[in-house]
């Protein structure tokens, strides 16, 4: 079958598919849309990046009206990001049709959620957690669903939420149409099928190690010591989208700002950021803003980006996860590369045996490594990391501020002699937390914490105590940032209030 209609979905749907720019259904639709249009139960084996969301987005939006006040449709995701992503596509997908969507997550306002379900959704999006509290505030109704979705089955089970899923699905009703999507398919999932569905039809559409085939991969030996200027050099030379990760969020954040202070477009992701300031990182890495995201393994799986061209595995991982990393980049067809960081002996061998156990070749890399250091007499003008130098003023601060660090140094303690308050027009309803705050001005002025310091979060604004020989550049640097699409207001403060 070589188009969407001809596989029954309905024409509001397909309308608005030629308006995304999908031209052909991938195999994984070609085999599961038709199945799961008949109302048949359906487990589904397909790797990530085959086009599982267009495959159960049409054929519910093909089977449940639109405009209804409580959801018809209940679909549960393991993350954040993938619960997102899901929703707009699926919104993309109703363009024509007017069914309403909507995203549900960990991290932002419960209240605010509770409010948008009751103006009345088709279809909920959501992740176990954040909906097991809503179905105990009585604030999410699901007894009206006639289509569950379980996506990637398998990487809920892995985060531990089976009793969550087991009480999620005791709200629904009995008479229901279940999906279900996993990568891989073990023992757990097959059961967790068998207990929730009604005879499925399987399909095994493509396993999740097959992305592999696409990716180069290779290896270098680097410590702690080289591995910044490793990465620099490589990204000098392939220029490519960059996924890095990590495994420590401290480590992270350091690196992310490290980076940032040697002239590259970079942002961090990870467990700690506000689910705010995570959906911006995300959307700004899709858009191009970002060359090179630097991640925990919370972005391993559910980050849906088809043009990653290159992933750099900072700190050695164990084979399962090391597949889930690099398999952010050869997707959609495309070639990608990946690159694994080794400490010693040790390390190798443990690549060695990943390499064997899927069967892939890993080419240990040797090249000459660029020394990149942190330009002292340029800054990040915003978060594009676009360089500008420094004005007399701003040139004299930065050395006083090296003066007073070596003063701290030898004295091993001793904090700024006076504070001076400034007000952000940023607030606890922005859902950001204080040290969210102290990481932004960080990243944005290039100060550090122990000169930043008492910090009182009010509904609107904050009060951030700042050693006053920074107080201008601090108010500046954030000045050139916005957030959510509007430019922050930082400026002096007479008092700090209560």
């Amino acid at each position: 079958m070589n188009s969407f209609s001809k596989l029954g979905v309905q024409e509001s749907i397909t309308k608005a598919i030629k308006r995304i720019g999908w031209d052909e259904p991938t195999p994984v639709q070609s085999e599961a849309i038709p199945v799961g249009l008949t109302g048949k139960d359906i487990l589904v084996q397909a790797q990530t990046g085959t086009g599982k969301t267009g495959t159960y987005g049409s054929i519910i939006l093909s089977r449940i009206g639109s405009g209804y006040n409580i959801p018809s449709a209940l679909i549960i995701t393991p993350t954040r990001e993938l619960a997102l992503q899901v929703s707009e596509e699926l919104t993309k997908m109703a363009f024509y049709s007017g069914h309403r969507c909507m995203a549900i997550y960990g991290g932002v306002s419960i209240e605010r959620q509770a409010a948008e379900l009751k103006k009345g959704v088709d279809i909920v999006i959501g992740t176990p957690g954040r909906l097991k509290d809503l179905l105990n505030k009585k604030a999410l109704r699901i007894s009206k669903v006639s289509i569950a979705v379980l996506d990637e089955a398998d990487r809920m089970l892995d985060m531990g939420f089976a009793k969550d899923l087991d009480f999620i699905i005791s709200w629904l009703p009995k008479k229901r149409q279940n999906m279900m999507f996993s990568a891989t398919m073990p023992d757990e999932v097959k059961n967790l099928a068998l207990n929730k569905m009604r005879d499925p039809e399987e399909l095994l559409v493509s396993k999740d190690e097959i992305v592999l085939d696409l990716i180069e991969q290779r290896y270098m030996i680097a410590d702690k010591d080289t591995k910044k200027d490793a990465l620099c050099t490589i990204f000098d030379k392939e220029r490519k989208k960059t996924i890095v990760f990590m495994k420590m969020k401290h480590r992270c954040t350091q690196l992310g700002r490290k980076m940032k202070n040697t002239g590259y477009n970079v942002d961090v992701l990870h467990g700690d950021i506000a689910q705010a300031r995570r959906e911006r990182v995300v959307k700004d890495f899709k858009d191009d803003k970002i060359d090179i995201l630097i991640a925990t393994d919370v972005a391993a799986r559910g980050l849906d980006i088809d043009d990653v061209g290159l992933v750099i595995n900072y700190d050695m991982t164990d084979p399962e996860t090391y597949v889930h990393r690099i398999g952010r980049t050869g997707r959609a067809g495309k070639k990608g590369i990946a690159y694994t960081f080794v400490l010693d002996a040790d390390e190798e061998r443990s690549l060695r045996k990943i390499a064997r156990v899927n069967n892939v070749e890993i080419v240990k890399t040797e090249m000459e490594l660029i020394h990149h250091e942190a330009n002292k007499n340029l800054h990040p003008e915003d978060n594009k990391g676009v360089k500008k130098k420094l004005s007399k003023a701003e040139e004299q601060g930065r050395k006083e501020r090296e003066r007073r660090e070596k003063e701290k140094k030898e004295k091993k303690k001793g904090l700024p002699e006076s504070f001076t308050t400034i007000v952000i027009d940023i607030g606890t309803a922005s859902d950001i937390a204080k040290k969210d705050i102290v990481e932004f001005i960080q990243i944005s002025s290039g100060i550090k914490h122990t000169s930043i310091g008492t910090i009182d979060m009010k509904k609107s604004y904050t009060y951030v105590q700042i050693d006053s020989a920074y107080v201008d550049r601090v108010c500046t640097s954030l000045s050139k940032y916005d957030f959510d699409g509007k430019p922050i207001t930082a400026k002096k403060s007479e008092q700090m209030k209560k």
